[in-house]
């Protein structure tokens, strides 16, 4: 068995208001139930107006059955009144986003992906 080619780092604001999920590595098929499990439990630990930041700068690769998690989370975030941002990505990461709508083909500073609603609670990182 080798090991994982993925990881995920969690942080937590010093208020609770913000869960950081850092992702490092590989994310393709092997990695989406560690994503879906790390992502469920991001956003159980909050209430409405909780922020849940999904950190791209250490992925390597993302396959589709991540790139639709991290759609889910949207809807999730939507649904539950809750922020939540893919910032971060880059080269063909951020290629792959662009074509499913996650974010824009060029450059955008901060955010990816995030509820309009939400900005305003930026502020308070």
């Amino acid at each position: 068995m080798t090991d994982p080619r993925y990881e995920i780092e969690r942080t937590t604001h010093r208020n609770g208001s913000t869960v950081h999920l850092h992702l490092i590595g590989a994310f393709d098929r092997d990695a989406h139930k560690v994503l879906r499990a790390g992502m469920r439990d991001a956003f159980a630990s909050g209430r409405r107006g909780h922020r849940v930041t999904i950190d791209m700068t250490r992925v390597e690769t993302i396959g589709s059955e991540c790139i639709e998690l991290l759609l889910i989370g949207y809807t999730r975030a939507m649904r539950g009144g809750h922020g939540y941002d893919v910032v971060n990505a880059e080269g063909h990461v951020r290629q792959a986003l662009a074509m499913t709508g996650l974010c824009e083909p060029s450059p955008v500073p901060h955010a990816l992906y995030a509820p309009a609603w939400a900005e305003g609670l930026s502020g308070q990182l």
